[in-house]
């Protein structure tokens, strides 16, 4: 179930974009001359694709929300723009994208483990690799479920912002057929997502409620992309590029291709 025009007007402040995001990805671009050329899967309101386009970048974003890809085309309001938004899924983008084109792939917001479970995601990494330069980077921002195997339920951190806060939680969802096997691994359990957005009045607003999710760990990350043909992978805790000791809520990682 989803609500997510809730959510629209609160989006781009409880989705900010960090000083040290932006810092990342310009440590990135040193790689490759100008224009670097992205490409964002489910970019949500395209707020960091703009800025990225208004440095001269060339910039490419899906998204599978309609309310959420016509707010991200409402900022293409210069046509010298170098910008493009489609509505797609990301099954869809080795159909309809150019291959060997892009040098920096992201997704990010945890957006990968709501793909469709672990071939799904699996797939993702082999179009991705598909579609970037022989140099490219992918970065992936992602809920660590390392330290959470066993926890049949926890929240997220809160995002807030002057207007309204934003709550999430992950519960299990076992399969009853399973809860009779000897043999049951946290990986045999399907995860359910939940957000809801409370206003600055007091009001409490559904955004999702109980949207499965694949608990996708560091190490399977790491299997996919060797699968793939990626080359390296380097974790980190935050965009700062902090340590990641398996601890943390979440991770960024960012895979190299050569």
């Amino acid at each position: 179930m989803k609500f997510v025009q809730n959510l629209i007007e609160y989006y781009d402040e409880l989705f900010k974009v960090s000083e040290a995001q932006k810092n990342l990805y310009m440590e990135l671009c040193e790689n490759f001359s100008s224009p670097v050329r992205f490409l964002r899967a489910f970019c949500g309101s395209g707020l960091f694709e703009s800025s990225l386009s208004k440095q001269g970048h060339d910039v490419t974003g899906i998204e599978n929300c309609e309310e959420l890809l016509h707010t991200a085309n409402l900022r293409r309001r210069n046509q010298l723009m170098s910008i493009r938004f489609f509505q797609m899924e990301a099954e869809d983008m080795t159909k309809f994208l150019g291959k060997n084109f892009y040098n920096i792939v992201s997704i990010l917001n945890s957006r990968l483990l709501f793909l469709g479970g672990r071939e799904k995601i699996r797939q993702f990494f082999f179009d991705c690799k598909t579609l970037m330069s022989p140099d490219g980077f992918l970065v992936i921002q992602c809920i660590n479920f390392e330290n959470r195997k066993d926890e049949k339920f926890f929240q997220l951190k809160c995002r807030e912002s002057v207007r309204a806060k934003l709550f999430s939680e992950v519960m299990t969802a076992q399969d009853e057929s399973k809860l009779f096997s000897e043999v049951m691994t946290a990986q045999d359990e399907s995860k359910l997502f939940s957000m809801n957005l409370e206003t600055g009045n007091g009001k409490l607003l559904p955004i999702v409620k109980d949207i499965p999710i694949y608990p996708l760990l560091p190490s399977e990350i790491e299997d996919f992309a060797e699968d793939a043909g990626f080359k390296s992978a380097d974790f980190f805790a935050d965009f700062e590029k902090s340590e990641f000791t398996g601890n943390e809520e979440e991770f960024i990682v960012v895979l190299k291709t050569e």
